[in-house]
């Protein structure tokens, strides 16, 4: 059966019903925001008459789980933004960072919100505790030029948070920051980190390009999906360079992964993979954004270059965003389904 259904009949309606949409965008960057599941996006830039975040590379996007008209935003050099009225309007914070790459809220306490990012040239974690107005630092690389590339925080304990760098060190706090314990090291980038919504002892790890690990005992040993034993008749790998992962909201296993030769699903924990039935036209374009929407595991939304596709009853809503610069981060409103948030950034190799 195929993953997602793609008709003929849909594609030369599209064409005539006008479904690839182009938002009223820009030459520039910021935030588009969705308010139909992800059929029509929509530039969310003012900060005032006069002001816009329009020009700023957006790294990461979080929004509150208690008050999903919050939200906050990383940029790539002009520290972070917040809104508090659902991206209408947006206020600039100092967090003292730029290339901010990972946004994380404890789920149990939304006053408590970890950063992670450059100060002085460093890859740094910074904790605010009282919702985004005081900053400290919890966390430091000990050389300049590495960045905290992946973050993520237990589902079930708020002071548990997973870190990877671009130098390859997988490392964790269980105790909000005030101490941190390895757990691995990887030969490149960890540009993402996910724990399994169904087994939350499970983490998997996308190494830079080549390579996914997951751990199935809480990070005490890890293993490579890549290297895994395979019967080749019926147990294939996923194919192409990998530059984006989500797992399901709900079921345990599943992984998708976006490459630079299509999106592909795996059932298993990763033992084999399957090709998602994508528009053709995005197989060969590196898939850079890529999520499953958490109140609904047969929706997903991926992002190649300047346009993004949303799985829809009938096919895929296709989406031009307009812009010069590329989808970077997707994410999901945790109490709406039907909200969708985008940031766009330069197409560059580093983002710090």
């Amino acid at each position: 059966m195929k993953y997602f259904l793609i008709t003929i009949i849909f594609l030369v309606a599209s064409v005539l019903t006008g479904c690839v949409n182009s938002g009223s965008g820009s030459s520039t960057g910021g935030i588009l925001k969705s308010v139909d599941g992800g059929r029509l996006f929509e530039p969310y830039n003012t900060i005032d008459k006069d002001h816009t975040i329009a020009h700023s590379d957006v790294l990461s996007i979080a929004v509150d789980p208690s008050d999903n008209k919050k939200i906050y935003i990383g940029t790539k050099k002009d520290d972070f933004f917040v809104s508090v009225d659902g991206a209408q309007t947006w206020s600039e914070g100092e967090a003292q960072l730029t290339g901010i790459q990972n946004i994380v809220i404890n789920p149990f306490n939304t006053q408590t919100i970890y950063m992670s990012g450059m100060y002085k040239g460093r890859g740094s974690v910074v904790r605010s505790i009282d919702g985004g107005k005081e900053w400290e630092r919890v966390y430091v690389e000990p050389q300049d030029g590495t960045n905290i590339t992946s973050m993520t925080i237990s589902p079930v304990n708020g002071n548990m948070v997973y870190i990877g760098t671009s130098g390859g060190t997988i490392a964790r706090t269980l105790n909000a920051g005030e101490s941190w314990e390895n757990l691995y090291h990887a030969e490149k980038s960890v540009n993402e980190l996910l724990i399994d919504a169904g087994d939350i002892n499970t983490l998997y790890a996308l190494i830079d390009g080549y390579d996914i690990v997951k751990s199935r005992d809480d990070g005490v040993t890890f293993e490579s999906i890549r290297d895994m034993e395979r019967d080749n008749e019926t147990q294939k790998l996923y194919e192409g360079a990998l530059y984006s992962m989500t797992v399901s909201p709900s079921i345990s296993g599943v992984i998708i992964v976006g490459t630079d030769n299509g999106v592909f699903r795996s059932n298993d924990y990763g033992q084999s993979w399957v090709p998602v039935d994508v528009i053709a036209s995005t197989i060969g374009i590196p898939i850079h954004a890529i999520e499953i929407n958490p109140h609904n595991a047969n929706q997903l939304v991926y992002a190649a270059a300047k346009a993004v596709y949303t799985s829809v009853d009938d096919g895929w809503a296709i989406t031009d965003t307009t812009s010069n610069r590329i989808v970077d981060v997707i994410a999901h409103d945790p109490v709406d389904g039907n909200i969708i948030y985008l940031g766009l950034k330069r197409d560059k190799q580093n983002s710090y």
